[in-house]
């Protein structure tokens, strides 16, 4: 062929894929429900225009720098020895993002704040219920606010567990489990062949006899169970230790046998009657403990509603994922047995990290989803009226758009339904998407080096999961240093006149 003919032959192929470019759908050709097909944008040739990610640097490594000790300066604008670095602290002061209020009005957290203040004079356990999807799976994220809070405040161990762990992993604790267990949960794949809808605060139970055998009365079988707990390495230290153990169970048809062992010795054995409300089984150790086998024997299962693995005081705050869920389960669950588990576990904070589950689905209108969430927090609201609450907002998620990841266009509808939902119940936010970076954060998180979120763009990695709850603690304990110095004023003169003597 001549040139010029070829040449001919590479314009008229540029000339027919330009005209494709020209009128392809921007949206690309759905082939399938997951399957859609693109083209090159015309735009895309000339303009060379490109999705820029967010810029994460500054965040992260201002965030590592913060610590109690810094937040509790930048938390008093009155100190004169803070005078020589108020360039650094307005720049660090700004690295905080700020928790959110209704009206702005931070009183909201002032229950959770004096509850902190009495744990010496009262010497009592406070409760912390971290509830959210699989954000926060595998006790990623809790476990940091967990150790953070328990260094400052006192306390140990894990908190409340399942009978039964759904997922293979915890980063805080190794659980075993007889085979046998039957777990029901509130949220995904609901049993609704159940009659009642008694979950507990971890809004899922477990027994180890089916509940369609445990209605019948002339079952004479023994069922026997297990459950052991270890430490994890993985952990953080404060977690590798508990002082009481209890047991939350109730409405058993028959007697149960409970037995525990310490190190394959048998320390206690006890035959439990049959109830039909909620009960606890109670162990307090003179010594710390690391590891526990419980056994159960019966022909009728209670339902356990959790296990808590803590200090005799302090703070413990409990890991609650719900893979999938939307938080919209609370509504749904029996009110009085939550108000009778929550009294006994002294809850004090209620923090839930939910809206991830929903993006896929709400396209321009958040207000269905809000009028629903915001129904779950009045709720919780009137069975906890002396307790505070935190919701934390969405996460960056990002899709795959040609060559390059975008940001679910609908993400700061859900969250405004989140921000709206608290602020009219009463309730503080956190804002997590603009914390971690915005709009096209998910990518920069995700090719960090080394990585901070998983491959899915959804998800925050062990190490990301650190970071963001870093975040959150800076956010939480800067408004707990303002309370204290508008609390005490008397001691944060003294504290300004001992720091100028040094």
């Amino acid at each position: 062929m001549k040139p010029f003919r070829t040449l001919l032959f590479f314009l008229a192929v540029f000339l027919c894929l330009f005209a494709i470019a020209l009128y392809f759908p921007d949206g690309g050709i759905k082939l399938t429900d997951d399957l859609t097909l693109h083209f090159v944008d015309a735009n895309d040739i000339f303009s060379g225009n490109k999705t820029e990610y967010a810029d994460i640097e500054q965040i992260i490594n201002q965030n590592n720098v913060l610590n109690d000790s810094i937040i509790s300066n930048l938390a008093d604008t009155t100190k004169s020895s803070w005078d020589t670095v108020r360039a650094n602290a307005d720049s660090l002061r700004r690295t905080i993002h700020r928790l959110e209020f209704p009206g702005n009005d931070p009183s909201v957290l002032y229950p959770i704040f004096k509850a902190f203040n009495q744990i010496r004079k009262k010497n009592e356990l406070v409760r912390i219920l971290h509830y959210g999807d699989s954000q926060i799976e595998g006790d990623r994220m809790t476990s940091l606010i967990r150790n953070k809070l328990q260094k400052r405040f006192g306390g140990s161990g894990v908190g409340l567990v399942p009978a039964s762990q759904t997922y293979d992993f915890s980063f805080s604790l190794l659980q075993k489990n007889s085979d046998n267990w039957y777990r029901y949960t509130a949220y995904g794949n609901r049993d609704t062949t159940l009659s009642h809808n008694r979950y507990g605060a971890l809004a899922s139970f477990a027994t180890f006899v089916p509940d369609n055998i445990q209605s019948s009365y002339s079952d004479t079988t023994t069922h026997h169970a297990w459950i052991s707990f270890d430490k994890s390495w993985y952990g953080f230290s404060n977690t590798r230790s508990f002082r009481q153990c209890r047991i939350f169970y109730g409405f058993n048809k028959k007697p149960f046998i409970n037995e525990i062992y310490q190190n394959d010795h048998l320390i206690d054995a006890e035959i439990f009657a049959p109830t039909s409300k909620l009960k606890v089984i109670d162990w307090k150790f003179d010594e710390p403990q690391s590891s526990l086998t419980l056994k159960f024997s019966g022909a009728s299962s209670p339902e356990i509603y959790g296990i808590a693995l803590d200090d005799m005081k302090g703070v413990a705050v409990d890991n609650i994922a719900m893979r999938g869920s939307a938080g919209l389960i609370f509504t749904k669950m029996d009110r009085s047995l939550l108000r009778q588990m929550y009294k006994q576990l002294n809850v004090k904070l209620v923090i839930l990290q939910y809206g991830g589950n929903v993006i896929p689905y709400i396209s321009d209108n958040g207000t269905y989803y809000e009028k629903l969430f915001y129904k779950q927090l009045t709720t919780l609201r009137s069975i906890l009226p002396h307790a505070s609450f935190i919701v934390v907002g969405v996460a960056d998620m990002s899709k795959k758009e040609k060559n390059k990841y975008i940001s679910y266009p609908n993400i700061e509808i859900v969250r405004d339904a989140l921000k709206k939902a608290s602020f009219d119940a009463g309730v503080a936010f956190w804002d997590m998407y603009e914390a971690m970076g915005g709009k096209n954060s998910m990518p920069s998180w995700v090719f960090a080096n080394p990585p901070l979120a998983s491959k899915d763009f959804v998800h925050f990695n062990p190490q990301g999961a650190k970071i963001i709850a870093q975040m959150f603690y800076n956010a939480f304990i800067y408004e707990y240093e303002k309370y204290e110095k508008s609390e005490h004023p008397l001691v944060a003169e003294n504290q300004e006149e001992n720091e100028g003597e040094k």
